[in-house]
């Protein structure tokens, strides 16, 4: 058995996924994402493991006919699973359900295909098969591998959603938005989507520009190669550098009822102008909750559907105000940048944003006005 730079590559790969994988599955948490991640990863596993009979084929041959196209099915796997795993990333309270089954559909019909054509077939049958070309004519594979590329790009739309609705709910639940990391999230979508570019590289390639299928299929690996030491790095070695959210509540069967509502937003008003708690540059949707006995669900429904706002304008609106306060004191020496801090932001830009918005001008333009304002009063007196 001869191997090659890129068997190389692959046996490096596929040692360093099984590893993933066994610390993914040992590490306990509460969040389903890990898992996810593992059962991607091995459904990589095993696509790398079948490229690698082809390549290798006098060898497995020899060994066991029985290893061929094992890993082909879960190619229409890649996509739904690293789905589960964005979503269970995105949103901490994302679970499996009954319909989440209809995404293996086309895994399952690849499975019945090759269970009549392949997998049913003794071990002299299958060596033949696979002498010849395999179970299938040539277009049948240039067809498969188009639909698992498309397959794929469906996916990586919905994943794109996910990022969507995630810079959405994120303001739902937080008043301050800076420290919530994104990066990773667009990170490994991106990533993705460029591992996937580099398949498709190599099947036009192998099509239409035969000089560079070579280098595309080596290109097509590294990318992958690179794109799962990213993943294992950030994800499992640093896994508190994303914590999720609550996918965004649904209020169409909510029993709260207007009596309730309007109780609830006094309760909410009288704590928020005695208490100030929106000082704290952490506080979540949750916090207050706890904070004003509400619960979370109501008291989201109260500020969207009742203040129409969500929850991170809510809170900024009441700092805007305690800073327009300090801004207004012609006593006051504090400089913008001490003056945000000390209402609850924690970037100045964030500040600004939120300062003109509410306001219609800048903090420093706001503080000159109120100070030629106040100089105007004491001079007429």
């Amino acid at each position: 058995m001869k191997l090659e730079l890129l068997d190389i590559i692959n046996i490096i790969v596929l040692f360093q996924l099984l590893v993933f994988i066994f610390f993914l599955l040992r590490k306990k948490t509460k969040r389903n994402a890990n898992k996810f991640l593992a059962f991607f990863l091995s459904a990589q596993v095993l696509i790398i493991f079948n490229f690698e009979c082809y390549n290798l084929r006098d060898y497995f041959l020899s060994v066991s006919p029985h290893l061929f196209n094992v890993g082909i099915p879960f190619l229409f796997l890649a996509g739904p699973l690293f789905y589960f795993y964005v979503k269970s990333l995105a949103f901490n309270d994302f679970r499996l359900q009954k319909k989440h089954l209809l995404n293996a559909v086309p895994f399952g019909v690849v499975i019945f295909l090759f269970a009549i054509f392949f997998f049913f077939h003794s071990a002299g049958t299958k060596r033949t098969l696979i002498l010849n070309g395999g179970p299938f004519p040539s277009a049948f594979w240039y067809t498969y591998h188009f639909l698992v590329l498309i397959h794929i790009l469906i996916y990586f739309i919905i994943d794109l959603n996910i990022l969507k609705n995630y810079r959405k709910e994120i303001k739902q639940q937080f008043s301050s938005v800076k420290n919530i990391n994104l990066t990773w999230l667009k990170l490994i979508i991106y990533g993705f989507l460029a591992a996937w570019f580099s398949s498709v590289m190599v099947l036009l390639a192998g099509n239409y520009l035969h000089s560079i299928s070579n280098e595309m299929v080596y290109i097509n690996f590294l990318a992958f190669f690179i794109f799962f030491n990213i993943i294992f790095y950030k994800g499992l070695a640093q896994p508190e550098i994303f914590s999720g959210i609550e996918e965004k509540p649904k209020y169409i069967l909510s029993k709260l009822t207007s009596a309730d509502a309007e109780e609830y937003l006094t309760k909410l008003n009288s704590y928020m102008n005695r208490e100030k708690p929106f000082l704290s540059p952490t506080l979540t949707l949750k916090e207050l909750s706890g904070h004003v006995s509400i619960p979370v669900r109501y008291l989201s429904q109260i500020i969207n559907e009742y203040k129409q706002q969500n929850f991170y304008d809510y809170i900024s609106q009441f700092r805007i105000e305690e800073a327009k306060k300090i801004l207004s004191d012609p006593a006051c020496s504090k400089t913008v940048l001490e003056i945000l801090y000390q209402v609850g932001f924690n970037s100045k830009s964030s500040f600004n944003t939120a300062f003109k918005k509410f306001t219609g001008v800048t903090p420093s333009n706001f503080k000159k006005d109120a100070t030629a304002y106040t100089h105007f009063n004491n001079t007429i007196i």
